[in-house]
């Protein structure tokens, strides 16, 4: 709490518990106290809450997990650039000493944006036209993955929002190591099976509407697989980047 903030903060307990004076500290505008088991349980029940209430001067919402470690300030500057940038959805770049599955939001030094196809579940920031829109299809995985990588693009291709990209401008620290993988949940499901689950259902979707979505689209986001660690196939892909990138390294080297 390093400055006063240009957003108004929401408040989630997933304990249901907590008490009085934990609320007063932080002192929110909205503050809903339920139980919930993951991300996805999380984000249905702030869905629930928004739809009772006037949406319309709000343009969008961050969803932040409790061990992502940011100042005011720097969520001031994060959305600064959003609507600079007017972008959909978006993150911070993650510190190189967190916590991390996917190391194409790591902190990148040198750019301000970088566009991406999606975000993480762990702390995106959505539009509230994009996150009002996927609000009817939360339900669909109690641990929230999944909804990241499949069904907000899917969303955004849907609504024509699809301007997304991580802010390597700011960053954050996520504290604590990944803790959803092998949960079995109340449904029953895992979060692979969800994840599997959510790409068939986009797939339904985009059998329905098909006009928006391209090869592209299909081919980097609905029809890759998801899995532990990146694919034999990936990495080889990425040898020209390589070996682009070491080549700009030496030539920026050799003016100092």
């Amino acid at each position: 709490m390093d400055a006063m903030p240009n957003f108004e903060l929401f408040l989630y307990d997933y304990s249901g518990g907590a008490q009085k004076p934990i609320i007063e500290t932080a002192n929110p505008v909205h503050y809903l106290s339920k139980k919930s088991e993951c991300k996805g349980d999380v984000i249905q029940n702030v869905y629930t809450y928004l739809q009772g209430i006037d949406t319309s001067n709000y343009k969008y919402i961050g969803l932040l997990d409790d061990d992502i470690y940011i100042s005011i300030s720097d969520l001031n500057k994060l959305l600064f650039i959003a609507n600079i940038e007017q972008l959909d959805v978006f993150q911070a770049s993650l510190t190189l000493d967190s916590y991390y599955h996917h190391r194409q939001f790591i902190h990148k030094a040198g750019h301000q944006i970088q566009k991406t196809w999606w975000v993480e579940i762990m702390a995106p920031f959505y539009s509230m036209e994009v996150f009002m829109a996927a609000g009817p299809y939360f339900k669909k995985s109690i641990s929230g993955t999944g909804l990241d990588v499949y069904l907000i693009p899917t969303i955004q291709k849907l609504i024509g929002k699809n301007n997304t990209a991580v802010v390597h401008a700011v960053q954050m620290k996520h504290c604590r190591p990944i803790r959803t993988d092998n949960r079995i949940f109340s449904n029953g499901k895992d979060n692979l099976t969800e994840i599997a689950e959510l790409q068939q259902f986009c797939k339904q979707l985009i059998n329905e509407n098909p006009a928006p979505f391209d090869e592209a689209f299909m081919k980097a986001v609905i029809n890759r697989k998801y899995v532990f660690g990146i694919p034999l196939k990936y990495k080889i892909q990425r040898i020209p980047l390589l070996l682009k990138n070491l080549y700009s390294l030496i030539v920026d080297a050799s003016y100092r």
